[in-house]
């Protein structure tokens, strides 16, 4: 998926580079496997703002993605898709028993190709399988954490983790972020990249685009008053001490994750290589 540059015809046009969405081969949804998506604006069900800076945005639709797979049951790829509600590209597939579903479309799947799920799938794009039944070294995504809930992790555009070393009971897979974890043998996992890549490289080019996809302006907390923010108020131009969220969180080094988190015992190297 090549990236697009366009020519500066307007100043919020001069730095943005898009998607040309050139590995897209069909427009509208699958009818079947699309539900509306209600907005929230960022609010809980008290109406109070838990996410800041949400709101606004074009409407979207949401598209049924199968996480899981569908053992011992062939399927053949119709199209590869644009989702608006994730950064990766999905793919219809018309299984042979007569059922569509929508997965997360790895890099190279196109249209006409055939994908499997289960002990006996091949190692090949788009295929999945357990981790006992894949060998080390090989390129791995949409990753179970708990066997049998479905893919959860190693799911955005480009994304992808690798199995280092096998045991009777354990993986090591090293994720994106670096971070090693063990997991269990038995949980499933799709081989390949996730698809779109570039999406890094994408520049948005201008405030009005990032309002188009539901993100509000932000406002520097040095710049509020006393009430609003640790950081606020003061004489002219000054910082806190301490940066910190509106709620009191510090930043930049803080650590927030509960060491009694049972996972914990699962990480054998933390993203960081600490």
């Amino acid at each position: 998926m090549p990236l697009r540059k366009l020519k500066p015809a307007t100043p919020g046009q001069r730095h943005a580079t898009l998607s040309d969405f050139s590995d897209i081969t069909k427009g509208k949804p699958e009818k079947s496997l699309v539900k509306g998506m209600k907005k929230t604006g960022g609010r809980n069900n008290q109406g109070v703002i838990t996410a800041r800076h949400r709101g606004g945005g074009h409407k979207r639709r949401y598209r049924l993605i199968d996480f899981n797979g569908r053992p011992g049951i062939l399927g053949k790829v119709a199209s590869i898709e644009y989702d608006p509600n994730r950064s990766a590209r999905i793919a219809l597939i018309h299984y042979y028993d007569g059922v569509k579903s929508y997965v997360l479309a790895p890099l190279g799947l196109k249209p006409g190709d055939i994908i499997r799920c289960g002990v006996d799938a091949e190692i090949k794009i788009g295929h999945r399988l357990p981790l006992k039944n894949i060998p080390e070294g090989v390129e791995i995504y949409n990753l179970e954490i708990i066997p049998g809930t479905g893919g959860k992790i190693v799911r955005s555009a480009g994304t992808l983790a690798s199995i280092m070393v096998k045991s009777e009971k354990y993986a090591q897979i090293k994720l994106p972020s670096g971070e090693v974890r063990l997991f269990d043998i038995n949980c499933m996992a799709t081989i390949g990249q996730v698809s779109n890549p570039e999406n890094k490289y994408i520049s948005i080019g201008k405030a009005g685009r990032t309002r188009w996809l539901g993100r509000r302006p932000k406002v520097r907390g040095v710049a509020m008053n006393p009430v609003d923010h640790p950081h606020g108020g003061g004489e002219g131009k000054s910082k806190g001490n301490i940066a910190q969220s509106p709620t009191g969180v510090p930043a930049k080094g803080y650590k927030t994750r509960n060491k009694k988190k049972p996972s914990s015992s699962k990480i054998l190297q933390k993203r960081r290589g600490k």
